[in-house]
């Protein structure tokens, strides 16, 4: 009859349903996997040396590079930005991957200075290991502890305040840092900074920067 099957019906649906309960009670908590690590280690040097990059410090790296894992996805489960608490996880691996990061650049950048390194030697150190390649890179003392990265915000927002939208004042300003710094700590005779254009892989992190 019409009412039986109906009933079997009903009985199959909660069948499925608890079947599905069970399913996710199985489920372990979402951890960041080591892979997804190894990205957001990359990505957020890209993101630290992207021409586009408006800090280094703050929310606005930390987005980008979510951004970016949510356009490219990687291992994430489907959804998982929508799982506030899952989410979390992600957001404070991207955070403590930026801070690494900024620690091992300052790190670098402290070193070279003392050492007289070039400019290029450093930037060869600062993107060792990873898809980056050195092409403009600004290496510039900064004395103070943990307002490092707060003073060469400051600079760098400066530099985009007197610039405006015109691209060619930012490179300007860019190289009349690279100018001094190359005078004060050394070019060397081994090499020439081009205007190289970035690759395709540095080019997507540019483009998520800017909104494209």
């Amino acid at each position: 009859t019409a009412v039986g099957r109906q009933a079997k019906l009903f009985v199959c649906i909660l069948s499925v349903e608890n079947k599905i309960n069970a399913f996710r009670s199985a489920t372990p908590p979402y951890q960041v996997l080591d892979e997804l690590k190894t990205n957001t280690n990359n990505y957020a040097l890209a993101v630290l040396l992207s021409v586009n990059v408006s800090a280094y410090k703050g929310d606005i790296p930390r987005n980008h590079i979510l951004d970016i894992l949510k356009r490219y996805r990687f291992d994430l489960p489907a959804g998982i930005e929508h799982d506030y608490a899952n989410w979390e996880k992600v957001t404070t691996a991207v955070s403590y991957s930026l801070t690494q990061t900024r620690a091992r650049v300052k790190k670098l950048i402290r070193d070279a200075i003392t050492q007289n390194t070039n400019i290029f030697a450093l930037a060869q150190l600062i993107v060792h290991g990873t898809p980056c390649r050195p092409t403009h890179v600004i290496h510039q003392e900064c004395n103070g502890g943990e307002k490092y990265w707060n003073l060469i915000d400051q600079r760098l927002a400066l530099i985009h305040k007197l610039a405006g939208s015109d691209a060619v004042k930012a490179t300007r300003a860019f190289r009349d840092i690279l100018k001094t710094d190359r005078n004060t700590y050394g070019a060397g005779e081994d090499y020439d900074i081009l205007d190289v254009i970035a690759d395709d892989w540095q080019q997507r992190v540019d483009d998520v920067i800017a909104g494209i």
